[in-house]
């Protein structure tokens, strides 16, 4: 069986160029006359059949063979909810149909071969139609088919185009859906993940264990939720900083106070669509502020308040704020920017990565503001 062409079926003008597909192609076989109106009336059934019914679909043409003779094959499939056993029977009486059922009855007495698969999730049927004419099956009527094709879709380039643009949609359909299965298990694995390091922490007797195990549980909780709303969002690779922010800022809480510290977080942000690498980075900033702010600013307090700022667009830049109402920096102090702590380690980096300014006031506790550049 060689492939020669398929026809996706959405809408009525479809079934034209199905039509036009299958003239063409039982010309090439050389069908009589009788013979082409019944495989065309057919094909055209089918096709017609599987988008009133089936919802959207799919028709495959090919060259086959019959007891050594050439034949043309036809594969058709929808999504629809499939056929009634009681309309796959031959001698079955008429009844309205409600999958690709109707003329169904028709077309298996004018094919030469018939198969149906039929469920829920949608049918799946094969028709061979063979021509009279005494010909051979080689290389050459292939060739013929291809050439035939060509021929039509140059006298109808608009048809082509429209068949090219809709293939290349539904190949970014699936390369979306794809993306989003990816997200899920990503984000499934990662959130799997931050469980056993939850356990682990739970189960650590030293406070510094403890301590490094909370900050990877934030960190890896941003990666987890950053995954995730990426597989409910609408637009591939993108990711609501606000919802981000959100997410990062709860686990941080959940993660940190404790009996010792009751610290709150308020976030304010406004819907924010941004690439995922700046939306997963600006996140992982968020979390990394927000620990130094839980591990130091509030010593000797039982309370306290770690605010969470973003404001600004993606034409004219986006600020980010964080700050807290702690002990503040003593004058004394190192300049936590230039620490080298894995945190701050980390925060220059993802500011760098950006072409970001990174400015940071301890006078009245602490207030870290990092603006990032409009987004091209």
């Amino acid at each position: 069986m060689a492939k020669l062409t398929t026809v996706n079926l959405e809408k009525s003008a479809d079934v034209a160029r199905l039509r036009d597909v299958a003239m063409t192609l039982t010309n090439v076989l050389q069908f009589g006359a009788f013979e082409r109106t019944r495989a065309v009336t057919a094909v055209v059934e089918l096709g017609r059949n599987a988008i009133e019914h089936g919802q959207k679909g799919r028709a495959t043409f090919s060259l086959t063979e019959v007891e050594g003779k050439p034949a043309l094959g036809l594969l058709v499939t929808d999504q629809g909810r499939g056929i009634p056993k009681e309309k796959l029977q031959p001698d079955g009486a008429p009844s309205s149909s409600t999958g690709m059922g109707l003329g169904l009855r028709g077309v298996q007495r004018i094919a030469t071969r018939f198969d149906v698969e039929t469920g829920h999730e949608g049918t799946r049927i094969e028709a061979v139609f063979r021509s009279s004419a005494n010909l051979s099956a080689d290389a050459r009527l292939i060739d013929q088919a291809t050439e035939a094709l060509n021929d039509l879709s140059m006298k109808d380039p608009t048809a082509a185009l429209s068949e090219q643009n809709r293939e290349l949609s539904e190949g970014i359909t699936e390369r979306d859906l794809l993306m989003q299965e990816l997200h899920h298990r990503t984000g499934n694995n990662l959130a799997l993940i931050a469980a056993l390091i939850r356990m682990s922490k739970s189960r650590a007797q030293q406070p510094e264990t403890q301590q490094v195990l909370t900050e990877l549980e934030v960190r890896v909780g941003a990666l987890s939720k950053a995954h995730e709303l990426m597989q409910r969002g609408k637009e591939t690779g993108k990711v609501d900083l606000a919802q981000m922010a959100a997410e990062v800022a709860r686990t941080s809480e959940r993660a940190f106070s404790g009996e010792s510290l009751d610290a709150n977080i308020e976030v304010t942000c406004a819907e924010l669509m941004l690439d995922s690498k700046l939306a997963i980075d600006i996140g992982l900033i968020i979390g990394e502020l927000i620990t130094n702010a839980f591990k130091y600013a509030f010593t000797g307090r039982e309370s306290g308040t770690i605010r969470v700022d973003v404001s600004g667009d993606l034409q004219s830049g986006i600020a980010l704020v964080v700050s807290d109402n702690g002990i503040g920096l003593p004058s004394d102090a190192e300049r936590p920017e230039r620490s080298n702590s894995l945190g701050w380690r980390l925060i220059r980096t993802l500011t760098f990565q950006h072409d970001a300014t990174l400015t940071v006031d301890g006078s009245d506790g602490l207030r870290v503001c990092i603006k990032f550049p409009a987004q091209s």
